[in-house]
Formats: structure tokens, sequence, C-alpha cells
């Protein structure tokens, strides 16, 4: 909503610069698309799954209605070129007028209309908007009363800027509603390792906790430090947990965004909020993590690329929290530092070797920070220094970056959908203002992005990865950073240069438009298991594992050992060996130490019961999603385990197994096996 701030004049007239009629024909037949493909989904989802009569012959009329809604939208198309057409185009264009003087039923409808959508989607109707058509179809229709009401409520505000506004808005709170989705006090998982997460969080509190000195984790240290905080709160439940992962996602991606925001000095308060709100939305398109976020926001506040000796601070203190977050991280601080001096900072006259050396001096010191932070937290945490390394020594899947099963479009199609937008004014402002830039800062600029680009895709056919773009989370900062910078034109210009700007409309439609697109069609209702069903799970493992422990001896939980700390009944001795989440690190990298220590506990039986995801036997084909993952798990732990231990209890609704100790076992062919296959380093 505008305010009476100074704004930027060329964004103002873009935005103002409207042809009713044209529009209103492009919105018509992005509706007409939208009911034809929402007609075309319903009908897919009434023959593929069988009904009683009455709801298949209320979905067909759905259908029906679609298809009738398409074409009569098709004859408004077609009437919007003749003369009476026309003035109702501009009559409907000026809908908002009549709700001037009704703010408070403008501020109504708008109000409902944003909490509406979310409600819809995720508890009304999920079945039915769980297809991307129908979704977009309703999310349309809320924009459009979105945009109608903001118009009436600021008269000022252009139809275009309106509709960016209120798209933008819905689909930021939509995707808060999504994430709260998980608050729940559901006492197993909700996911593969959800729980594991709040598990290693505990490790930073171990001897509080558990009694015991154990190691954080190796994996993320800064991630589950952050998440530790609550553990030493007090005794908060698990439902109180999953709050405040929430807000660290919120918390994080909105900061870094109203900082790029606020670094680029917009002049409007408006604009402003909702430029945050658009990179708030573009982050969550890899997603890029909370903790990894915290360099992001370290840079974007504080650094100043005409004062070196804070720069040279701010990059320390972010290469620091970097260096024992993810290693491919450990340069991203100083390029992300060296990419806004060159925006920010011309060359003019100044030799290239003097432009070149704060880039260079944060670059190197940033660097030596990372290392150094990592080393130390190495040494400090008394974990096993090859264990950092285990990403090195895991396979690459290269066939992930093509359609798969496990990633339908694949990982190159889907970064180039959502760096399109951003490559295009990257390209674009670069060469409109080609005059305004020396020639090491345009190779600065490609450098640095295409050196993350290749580090990512490396990074995301890593066995493990490759479902989604969160390993492109670098390149993404990177390119949200600098094409923030390019579209609003706050580049330093070299001397004597003109300023001109140039505004695309499409280009802005498709920069919102793709990541409200990602944000708006993700996200489901949480279908949980019924709380009687979960209560007398609970019941039934704690009474495996007490009975198990009759005559003394450990149990393991490879996976729900959060259970150990959220729920009373299982009042154990803490085993820190083998959990889940890394546990299949040590197997996808094929630690021989790791997998040899597991063995010679299983061939001891050292474990009274073990408490585990349902352990499988078979493999998995190409054909078949995570088929690697599954199947080096299966190798190297699932079929080694049924060899020593036995199913006693298999409760399939949570995904959850107790096995004890197999009488009589001598030997096990599998884990010779894995040995040879450990000892030739070869899988």
């Amino acid at each position: 909503m505008p305010d009476h701030s100074p704004v930027d004049a060329d964004f103002e007239r873009m935005l103002e610069t409207s042809k009713p009629t044209r529009e209103l024909r492009w919105l018509l037949f992005a509706l007409f698309l939208l009911l034809i493909g929402s007609a075309y989904q319903v009908a897919q989802q009434i023959l593929a799954v069988g009904v009683t009569f009455t709801p298949r012959a209320q979905r067909w009329l759905l259908v029906i209605g679609l298809v009738g809604a398409g074409f009569l939208d098709l004859g408004v198309i077609a009437a919007t070129w003749t003369a009476w057409g026309k003035q109702l185009g501009e009559r409907l264009i000026q809908l908002p007028r009549c709700l001037i003087r009704l703010r408070w039923l403008s501020w109504l409808l708008f109000i409902v209309g944003i909490l509406a959508f979310p409600i819809l989607v995720l508890n009304l109707m999920g079945d039915l908007l769980n297809a991307v058509f129908p979704r977009l179809l309703v999310f349309w229709g809320f924009v459009f009363i979105g945009s109608v009401s903001l118009k009436a409520l600021y008269p000022a505000l252009s139809v275009r800027s309106a509709g960016i506004t209120a798209s933008s808005i819905l689909a930021f709170v939509y995707h808060i509603r999504v994430l709260s989705l998980e608050v729940t006090d559901y006492p197993f998982s909700l996911s593969w390792s959800e729980t594991s997460r709040f598990y290693l969080a505990s490790l930073f509190a171990a001897e509080k906790i558990y009694g015991v000195q154990t190691p954080p984790s190796v994996l993320h240290p800064t991630r589950y430090l952050m998440q530790s905080i609550p553990f030493f709160v007090g005794d908060i439940p698990l439902w109180g947990h999953r709050l405040w992962q929430v807000i660290l996602w919120v918390v994080c991606a909105g900061l870094a965004g109203y900082l790029l925001a606020r670094r680029l000095k917009l002049g409007n308060r408006s604009l402003t909020a909702i430029t945050a709100i658009w990179v708030y939305l573009s982050l969550f398109q890899g997603p890029v993590y909370y903790h990894l976020l915290v360099p992001v926001i370290v840079i974007l506040g504080w650094f100043d690329p005409r004062k070196f000796w804070r720069g040279l601070i701010s990059v320390i203190l972010a290469s620091a929290w970097a260096g024992i977050s993810r290693v491919n991280w450990f340069p991203v601080p100083a390029m992300l530092a060296a990419v806004i001096y060159v925006l920010e900072e011309k060359q003019g006259d100044t030799p290239l070797w003097r432009y070149l050396i704060p880039p260079a001096v944060w670059g190197v010191v940033g660097v030596a920070a990372a290392f150094a932070s990592q080393t130390g937290y190495v040494l400090l945490s008394g974990n096993q220094p090859e264990e950092f390394s285990s990403s090195f020594g895991s396979d690459l899947l290269w066939y992930r970056l093509l359609p798969n099963v496990t990633y339908p479009l694949g990982i190159l199609f889907n970064v180039l959908v959502v760096s399109f937008p951003l490559l295009w004014a990257f390209a674009v402002r670069l060469w409109q203002d080609r005059e305004n830039w020396s020639a090491i800062r345009v190779i600065g600029l490609w450098a640095a992005t295409l050196a993350l680009l290749a580090g990512g895709l490396v990074v995301s056919v890593k066995i493990g990865g490759g479902s989604n773009l969160h390993n492109m989370d670098a390149y993404l900062v990177l390119l949200i950073v600098v094409g923030g910078h390019l579209y609003f034109r706050r580049f330093a210009v070299e001397a004597g240069a003109n300023r001109q700007a140039a505004y695309s409309w499409l280009m802005t439609l498709i920069l919102v438009a793709i990541p409200v697109y990602m944000v708006v069609v993700s996200g489901a209702p949480l279908e949980l298991p019924p709380s009687r069903v979960a209560a007398a799970s609970l019941d039934a493992i704690h009474q495996h594992v007490n009975y198990a422990m009759r005559d003394g001896g450990e149990v393991l939980f490879i996976s729900q050992r959060h259970l150990l700390y959220f729920d009373d009944q299982f009042d154990l001795p803490l085993v820190p060996e083998y959990e889940k989440v890394f546990f299949m690190e040590m197997v996808m990298s094929k630690n021989p130490d790791y997998l040899n220590s597991f063995y010679a506990d299983l061939q001891s039986q050292r474990f009274a019961a073990i408490v585990s995801d349902q352990a499988l036997e078979h493999y998995k084909g190409r054909d078949e999603a995570w088929s690697e993952e599954h199947n080096v798990w299966v190798q190297f732990v699932s079929r080694p385990l049924l060899c020593y231990y036995q199913p006693r209890l298999t409760l399939r609704v949570i995904h959850a197994q107790v096995l004890f100790p197999r009488p009589n076992v001598d030997e096990c062919p599998i884990i010779s096996e894995n040995r040879g296959i450990l000892a030739n380093g070869s899988w």
C-alpha cells in the first residue's frame, strides 16, 4: 500500500502504465486456462479413485460447470473487442470505486480472503485442491478479491501493483500456515528425519538431559545449536520444539528479506515490505535452511563495502558460522561480500589491482576463518575427524540432474525455472547499462554466479539429495541479492555514464509469479493416525522395551530416539551410537570403522532390543524413488540386522518396529560380504 515517502520514479511509472481492456483480456484468458485445467484434473480424480455414485455425480457436475464457465469466459474475452465490451471492461477495472466508501468491507474482504485460502486448501477441501489447477483457480479468485479490496482502500494504487501485493501477501500467509501444520503433539516422527533433528539438537545439553557426555552432532551443528535453545529453557513439550522450528524458519527468512530490501533503499515502506516478502518466498524455492541464513543476515545487515575493517569483521563472523554449518558454504560469505562490493562500488579510475584488493582479502580471510572454526569445532566436539568429511566419499548420482522418479522434473529443469526471471533481469540490466560497468565488475558477477551454480549442482547429486533444490541454496541467495540490486537499479555507475532505467512488466510479472507459484502449489493437509492409535502404539513399544530389559541390557533406538526425552515412560539409559540420520550418512559414505563397529555389536547381540523403522530386505529398482538410498541401507543395515535380530512388534501405521535377539545364530554371510566391500572401498 502506498505511503507518502518518495518512491523510485521509474518503478512507479512502470506500475502505473495500464491498459485496462488488454489487461482484462489477459486476466480472463488466464482464468480460462485455469478453468479447463481444473476440469481436466477433477475428471482425472474421478476416474482414478473408486467412489460411490453420489460424490462421483457431484464431481462430474463440477467438471461440467468448470467447462461451461471456461467457454463463457471465452465469450467474454471475445466481447472485449466490441464497443460495449470495452466499456464493460473499463467499468470492471473501476469496480473498486464501489467499495471506496465502505473501507470496513474492503478490509474484511481482504482479511477473509487471506485467511480463507489456506483453510480451504489445508483443512476443508484438501482432497479436491491437492491438484495444481484447482488450487491455482481458487488462488486466482482470492487474489482478485484481494486486489479489488486493496484498490478500494488505496485508490492511487495501480491495478498491477494491487495484484502483486495481494498475491505476495496471500502466498506469504499460506506458507506460514503450511509450516504451522507441524506444530502438533503427535508423539512420533512426522517424516523420515523430523524428530531425529530434535534428538540431535538435545546433544548440546546431553549431560543435563541424559546424564552422560556425548559429542554433539557432526552434521549441520549450527542448525542443531539453534534448535537446542528450548532444551536450555526448560521442560518444553514436543509441540513447543516444533513451534520453535517454525519460528526459526519464518524469522530467519523474513529478516534476510527485510535486510536485503532495506539495503536496496527503495524509499517506500510498502515497496520495501513487498520486496521483503518476495525475498522470503524466493528463499523457500530451495529452501535455504535457517541456519544458513545466519551468515547471509550478517552480511546483508552489517557489511559495508566502503568500510574495509567493518567489512572484514562481518566476513569473519559470517564465515566462522558457515565453517561449522556446511563445507560447501565455506566461501559463500566472502563471495557474497565481494559481489555486494562489485555492485555498490564503482571502479572508476582506480587501478584494477587496487580495486580487487578488498574482495581478495575478504575472500582469503573468510575462507581461513571457516576452516579455523570447523577445525576448532572438530577438536572441541570430541567426534572423529574423518566423520566430518563423509560427504566427500559419497556416490554422485548424476542422472538426478534430469527428470527421474525421485525428482520428477529433475534438478536442471527446476533450477532453470527458479533462476530464469532473476537471470533475465541480471542479463537485461547488464546489457542495457553496459556503459555503466567496467569489465572486471561484469566478469566478477558472472563468475561468482556460475561458480555457485556449478557447486550446487555437484552437491545436489550426492546420494541422499536431489529431491529438491536445497543444495542450490548458496546459488539462490547470490542470485536473489544480485537480481534485486540490478532489477531496482541499485548499483554504482561508472563516472560519466547516463542512468537509464527500463522496466519490463512481463519481467516483473515472472519475477513475482515464480516464487508465488512454488509456494502455493506446495503443502498439503497433514494426515496423522488417530490419537488413540498413537497412544496404543506408544504403550506397545514401552511394554516390549520393558520386557526386553527385565534381565538388564541396553535398548538401542535407531529411530524414534526423541522418545527418551519427550516421553516419561522411556526412562532409559542413552545409547549414543547408531542414530538414524547420522547412521545413514555413515552408510552412504561407507565408513568402514563405523559399520564394522555396528556389525560387531550385532554379532555379540549387545542390545536387548532395538527400536527402528521397519527393516526391509528387498532392493529397489531405478524406477522407484530413493532407490540408491534404500538399497545401501538394506545392504549395510537391514539385512545384517535381521541376521541377528527378529521383529517382535511391527507398527506399520507409524513405521516403527521393535526387534529382539535371535537365538542360536552362528554367522551371517551378508556381514562377511559387506566387510569385503568396505575393505575394497567399492560398492
